[in-house]
């Protein structure tokens, strides 16, 4: 089996159709078919099976796929281990929660880049659970997010203690006895979102209104302007430019206590990019960042 067959195998797996695991990688219809067909006779199994919606994988082919993604994904971290030790520049993705991007990491990124120029450093921002799905993807190489991780691919460490409140616009001391709530937050797998749903089917605040925006000030410019409520961290409404435009209310502890993580994949060989930005991390947390390894 060779490298580019076991990508373009993945990338019909992945789209479940030639046509566009062709457009994916940049290449002929036919020669993905080709390269499917002599995977299938070097195996002697069937990897799909062909149906009018499209190709499905047999239990053979998904089996292929769990190796398939580990013998891509670990050339590609050689490749980039290789790279970052001859000193041809090191890369480093980080994947993060709209709300960390903003207070949190502003401060961590621009001290991690003046001292390690070298370093092409990204930052992705997304709901912790797309951040999770990239980070088991390999297109990221570490993430914030705040929720639970079980994953024994995967190893999380503290970074920040946030308090959670419930945002209101000024004066909104009714806004939950008015009716049916609206709630504005982000899409879902938002671990913000996810805490204020279940406080509001807790506390019988049901049936209620979800509209969906993209940002932070599209959030807090809805709920200055009385559409809704929100639960943000105190740190992004105490900002100058939020704290005038909206009200924030304590939760209790057991609804407003929360963790962000940082997590990242388990790797036998630590690159000294990730080294270099955990140690800077566990500076800029406001706790002791202890390693805990979870789904073990």
């Amino acid at each position: 089996m060779e490298l580019n067959e076991l990508r373009m195998f993945m990338a019909v797996a992945r789209e479940g159709s030639v046509t566009r695991a062709a457009e994916t990688m940049h290449c002929v219809q036919s020669n993905v078919t080709a390269r499917i067909r002599q995977l299938e006779e070097q195996l002697g199994t069937s990897l799909f099976q062909r149906r009018n919606r499209g190709m499905h994988l047999t239990a053979s082919g998904a089996l292929l796929l769990e190796y398939a993604e580990k013998i891509v994904n670990l050339v590609l971290e050689a490749e980039q281990a290789i790279r970052e030790q001859d000193g041809r520049g090191a890369k480093l993705s980080i994947g993060s929660m709209e709300t960390t991007a903003a207070v949190r990491l502003p401060e961590l990124l621009a001290r991690y880049h003046r001292l390690h120029t070298e370093v092409e450093l990204s930052l992705h921002t997304g709901t912790s659970e797309e951040n999770i799905t990239r980070l088991l993807d390999y297109q990221l190489d570490g993430a914030f997010v705040s929720c639970e991780v079980s994953h024994e691919g995967l190893v999380a460490e503290k970074a920040f203690d946030e308090e959670l409140t419930m945002v209101v616009a000024p004066g909104g001391e009714g806004i939950l006895q008015s009716g049916t709530t609206t709630i504005l937050v982000f899409r879902s797998g938002c671990a913000y979102r996810a805490r204020l749903e279940g406080w509001l089917r807790q506390t019988g605040q049901v049936p209620y209104r979800v509209m969906e925006l993209g940002s932070i000030e599209a959030i807090i410019g809805c709920v200055a302007a009385g559409m809704g409520i929100s639960f943000l961290p105190r740190s992004v409404v105490d900002l100058p430019r939020y704290s005038d435009s909206v009200e924030c209310r304590a939760l209790p502890p057991e609804v407003g206590t929360v963790v962000t993580w940082f997590v990242r994949r388990k790797s036998g060989r630590e690159r000294n990019a990730m080294k270099n930005f955990r140690r800077l991390l566990a500076l800029n947390s406001d706790g002791t960042s202890t390693d805990t390894r979870l789904g073990e």
